[in-house]
């Protein structure tokens, strides 16, 4: 058995003890380790099992490959199943390795636009003590809306509580109970829930279901005050309407992580909208994230190595 490694930007080279940690689960296997940036067909042609991310094109020419496992929560650009050869792909993703640093990003994100952080730091910069009191709003005691209830969306949930938030969560399946989260619309309800909410967290994959999900519409149901926090995908947000509702203040503020497109142009009006926050796609790292993704990948290997259903797997008719 052939087990290949495929590095990135973001998936850092193992250590030889977190090699080694690979090699006591599957005591027989060859461990390749390659890059994405230069990694060719000759390196994966013989491997049953790849941890990485794979090139696209290269996805045909690999009938052996009967494992998958993306670095990634996200599978975008890889779900289309006519790209893999072997039809019978076993496909899963890292989900459960990012859900702690993301939530954690989530409420710096709400708490830093509420209380309009951005202000005081550019007055520190000045060295100006202003005594001028920006509309603070709460995090305390209001209606948050959660869409996507996967690892992210319930770590988010689990830090609201400690807020006495009212959280409204909205997943593919509403019937699906949850243990953080009593009130699950549909996301066909979206247009229903919105002028009840204070603040908004995306936590979803990037769909078709999920394209363009926020417009000129939807800015128009939400409050005035109220923000918007997207850690999920940047398609999931119209970036030019966001802009717009933030410098007419059609709403409040916004926390982004992820926009549309990446990286975002350095003279689009969002650099500059009130009361946004801005951060390039990193809300997941942490120096646990090696260890963490490292930790699902392994629990993962255990199960396919004695045959046992995989969870994490995409579907690829949902796309995630």
């Amino acid at each position: 058995m052939q087990i290949t490694l495929i590095y990135n930007q973001g998936f850092k080279k193992l250590s030889d003890e977190l090699i080694g940690r690979v090699n006591e689960i599957a005591t027989e296997a060859k461990i390749i380790e390659t890059y994405h940036d230069g990694v060719t067909l000759e390196d994966i042609v013989d491997s049953e099992i790849v941890f990485g991310r794979i090139p696209a094109q290269l996805l045909k020419d690999l009938p052996n490959l009967k494992w998958l496992h993306l670095d990634t929560a996200g599978a975008d650009g890889l779900t289309d199943i006519s790209l893999f050869a072997n039809k019978s792909i076993i496909f899963t993703r890292s989900s459960g390795t990012y859900g702690i640093p993301i939530a954690e990003h989530v409420i710096g994100m709400m708490t830093a636009v509420s209380r309009n952080f951005g202000y005081y730091y550019r007055e520190q910069r000045k060295g100006s003590w202003s005594n001028q009191s920006p509309n603070f709003l709460d995090i305390y005691g209001s209606t948050v809306l959660v869409l996507g209830l996967g690892d992210i969306g319930t770590e988010v949930c689990k830090r609201l509580s400690n807020f006495d938030c009212n959280v409204i969560g909205i997943r593919h399946n509403p019937s699906k109970p949850h243990k953080l989260v009593q009130d699950i619309r549909a996301l066909s309800q979206l247009h229903e829930v919105l002028p009840e909410v204070d603040y908004v967290v995306i936590c979803t994959p990037g769909t078709k279901k999920t394209s363009k999900l926020f417009g000129e519409k939807e800015f128009n149901l939400m409050k005035k005050n109220a923000i918007i926090v997207n850690i999920g995908r940047g398609s999931a947000i119209d970036t030019d309407a966001l802009a717009t509702a933030l410098y007419t203040q059609e709403i409040y503020g916004a926390g982004l992580d992820v926009t549309d497109p990446e990286p975002l142009p350095a003279d689009h009006a969002l650099w500059s909208a009130p009361n946004t926050l801005i951060t390039p796609h990193i809300s997941g790292l942490t120096p646990m994230m090696i260890e963490r993704r490292l930790e699902v990948f392994l629990d993962l290997l255990k199960l396919y190595l004695c045959g046992e259903e995989m969870y994490n797997r995409i579907d690829f008719t949902e796309g995630y």
